[in-house]
């Protein structure tokens, strides 16, 4: 088949005619700065878990004994009537208690029943109180102890800080456009940068064993808070005049 110099012209055109968009390699110029605002936030949470343990014969007889001496327990926490107080079962476990000797032979004394309970309050100091109800009413674990800010707190604080953090980009860019020799134009771009948040919780202690220390667990240890260190950034792209 012939196809005719017309056609093969036709299909030239319409191949290479179509338009084209040129890419400019050249970026935007700009000052990019990033401020910060650091600030000290207050705890205003705290927890603490309390276990209660139990080895006897057999698992229901160990369980049963466990959960009854708990129930006794938490309700005389729940009695200290602490402010904002929230409580959870952290754990919960039956097992065969078993050791062996140095010809690795087994000997089995019976079932061991842990149950264990958080108690998270907004009065941070009366954790205290907590740990010493517990030592005088046979908890065998007091751990997990943790002051921390809410989640609510920590928000409210960040979005305090940003007003301050991007003041503190435009100082920032103020100073480098004056040592460039130029003038700082307007605002193009303004972003906040990450979370700038602490861990949740902040700080943790734990005390163990307290039934077997009677005399050291009968007072109420004092408990304290540092401040957290919170950090807001934003990054900051002006214009050059």
């Amino acid at each position: 088949m012939k196809i005719s110099k017309t056609l093969y012209l036709s299909l030239a055109l319409t191949i290479f005619a179509k338009p084209t968009v040129a890419l400019s390699d050249e970026e935007p110029r700009g000052i990019l700065a990033t401020g910060e605002c650091l600030k000290k936030v207050t705890q205003d949470r705290g927890a603490v878990t309390v276990s209660s343990t139990l080895v006897l014969q057999t698992p229901r007889e160990a369980s049963e004994k466990v959960i009854k001496a708990h129930e006794k327990l938490k309700a005389e926490i729940r009695a200290l009537k602490l402010p904002d107080m929230e409580v959870d079962t952290a754990n919960y476990s039956v097992n065969q208690e078993c050791s062996y000797n140095s010809k690795s032979e087994r000997t089995c004394t019976g079932y061991r029943a842990t149950l264990g309970t958080r108690f998270e309050t907004s009065d941070i100091p009366s954790l205290g109180e907590i740990i010493s109800v517990a030592s005088q009413n046979g908890a065998q674990d007091v751990s997990d102890l943790a002051t921390f800010v809410s989640p609510a707190k920590l928000k409210a604080e960040r979005e305090g800080c940003l007003e301050t953090a991007t003041q503190n980009a435009r100082a920032k860019a103020l100073r480098l456009a004056a040592g460039a020799g130029v003038t700082l134009g307007k605002l193009l771009s303004l972003s906040e940068r990450g979370d700038g948040g602490p861990s949740y919780p902040m700080q943790g202690r734990a005390f163990s064993a307290l039934s077997s220390i009677p005399e050291a667990s009968a007072g109420v240890p004092s408990i304290d808070a540092k401040p957290t260190d919170l950090t807001v950034s934003v990054t900051s792209m002006y214009a050059i005049q």
